[in-house]
């Protein structure tokens, strides 16, 4: 719905207070978004968000709250959503990434929770080469804690597009998953990604996975724009490194893109 230009910078900057947004960030006047779902995936100024130089590492691809981190142990492994419940992985991929890893790696993963208040576009945590996307049409269940908790498979049964591709030590996946009024994902590269179909039969119902093959690879540095949400969620990167990563960050904590995730020792 398009806001008159004369009320764009109240709701707005209403909203900002509210969430604690800084409008200085931000790269266009408040008056310029049409729409709050342009304004809910707002660019920020270029010098807004440094890139940490960690090339045997990850940076954060979203601001968000680190809600677990952790290594995916054997085939067919379920991984917690939060503390208190889990999902399988296979079913949230579409695939297996331990029987995918070479026989020296270990699997790792970290679910990064992205609140209303925060930039909600999604950059790559590495330099990357996505080689496949995948589009999971699901329910948009909410994925707050107190939710996640209690319920398991949230992750794998809601909307989400995963990006399976490779880095500097193996295969590389990054997931976007939806949630309560946020079906909406897109892709930089790709905007003939839609999502949020009302037609669509869910995955888990017996609809059928979207696949896309990227011949020649979609390449990105460190801190790359892959895409964002209109309206927020999570982002989880399930990847391969060598057995000795160590995180930089703890559960609870708060990140913005660009920060240090962790890095191979």
């Amino acid at each position: 719905v398009r806001i008159p230009v004369a009320l764009r910078s109240s709701l707005y900057g209403a909203f900002a207070w509210q969430y604690g947004i800084d409008v200085a960030e931000i790269r266009y006047p408040l008056d310029s978004y049409g729409t709050f779902n342009d304004f809910f995936c707002r660019t920020l100024r270029d010098d807004a968000r440094p890139i940490a130089n960690v090339p045997n590492g990850l940076v954060s691809p979203v601001d968000a709250k680190v809600m677990v981190h952790g290594v995916i142990s054997g085939a067919n492994a379920r991984v917690e959503q939060v503390k208190g419940a889990t999902y399988s992985v296979r079913a949230f991929l579409g695939f297996d990434p331990v029987e995918a890893a070479g026989a020296s790696s270990t699997v790792q993963y970290v679910v990064l929770y992205l609140a209303p208040g925060d930039y909600h576009r999604i950059h790559s945590p590495c330099e990357v080469k996505f080689s496949q996307g995948r589009h999971f049409c699901g329910e948009l269940l909410p994925v707050r804690s107190w939710l996640l908790k209690r319920v398991n498979d949230i992750f794998a049964v809601n909307e989400r597009v995963v990006l399976t591709g490779q880095w500097r030590f193996g295969q590389m996946n990054l997931v976007a998953v939806g949630a309560a009024n946020v079906g909406n994902i897109f892709l930089d590269f790709d905007p003939k990604l839609k999502t949020n179909r009302l037609r669509d039969i869910a995955v888990h119902n017996g609809g059928d996975v979207s696949n896309k093959l990227y011949p020649e690879g979609v390449s990105l540095p460190a801190g790359g724009s892959v895409g964002g949400f209109r309206l927020g969620s999570t982002v989880v990167l399930v990847f391969e490194t060598p057995s000795k990563f160590q995180w930089k960050v703890a559960p609870g904590d708060t990140v913005k893109v660009g920060q240090v995730l962790g890095e191979a020792l």
